[in-house]
């Protein structure tokens, strides 16, 4: 079986309850539940099973995904943790927009999952950017408060600084050794060894908020409560010292 099967069920999910979702509480509970129980269940057979992804470009461009020990023990808990948190946001948060808040949520768990799965820098980015754009429209959910689209853009903006740093680790790696792959990583030296060191620090940090980051952090308290449960307590912070390991 494929790795990528663990994130795309919740991203193609997210997709569908956010564009067509219920408006009943229960059915976007129960759905939500469904989909993340599902994904907990492929997650613990792909470790089990030792699941690998891959998708060659060419030119030495391509999507990996595989994992080690600390990847696999996390990819089982993203989605425990966001089951309960996304079913208590589609029992209790605000009706308003509910099925967008609730798919929102699945979107991003599968982008954590791309993340911890990764194998490259490429592929990382990828998942990096999409749950730093699920943040964005999660902070900013209860558009009709002006003052909250205002801290989702201040959140995006921060952490689109830091992730520069990440682009550049990219670029490096590939122009000293041809691969974004972290096997590759270990024969960097000289400056393309501190420009990808340096910019996996700078991404991480701007990520989990730590100084001079850190002051999205507390805008970002503006979007519901299950919100900051999922992306400020569990999973979006813990990304940037889950890339630093």
């Amino acid at each position: 079986m494929t790795l990528w099967l663990v994130p795309l069920l919740p991203m193609l999910a997210g997709i569908a309850i956010a564009a067509f979702g219920p408006q009943s509480r229960r059915a976007l509970a129960a759905i939500s539940g469904g989909v993340l129980a599902a994904t907990l269940i492929l997650a613990v057979l792909a470790v089990a099973g030792g699941w690998t992804g891959a998708l060659d470009w060419g030119g030495g461009i391509a999507l990996t995904a595989r994992l080690v020990p600390l990847s696999a023990l996390i990819l089982v808990m993203v989605p425990a943790v966001a089951l309960p948190v996304t079913v208590h946001a589609a029992l209790h948060e605000a009706q308003r927009g509910l099925p967008r808040l609730v798919g929102l949520m699945l979107l991003f768990t599968g982008g954590m999952v791309l993340v911890v799965a990764a194998a490259d820098l490429l592929t990382l980015l990828i998942g990096w950017e999409l749950i730093g754009a699920c943040s964005w429209a999660l902070i900013g959910h209860d558009w009709r408060d002006r003052d909250n689209p205002a801290s989702g853009l201040y959140a995006f903006v921060m952490t689109r600084f830091g992730d520069l740093g990440l682009f550049l680790a990219a670029m490096a790696a590939f122009g000293a050794t041809g691969s974004f792959a972290y096997d590759a990583l270990g024969g960097l030296q000289g400056p393309a060894l501190l420009i990808v060191a340096y910019g996996v620090l700078l991404s991480a940090a701007s990520k989990a908020g730590q100084v001079p980051f850190s002051p999205w952090l507390f805008r970002a308290m503006a979007g519901p409560s299950s919100v900051s449960a999922l992306l400020h307590a569990a999973t979006l912070v813990a990304a940037g010292a889950y890339i630093l390991a």
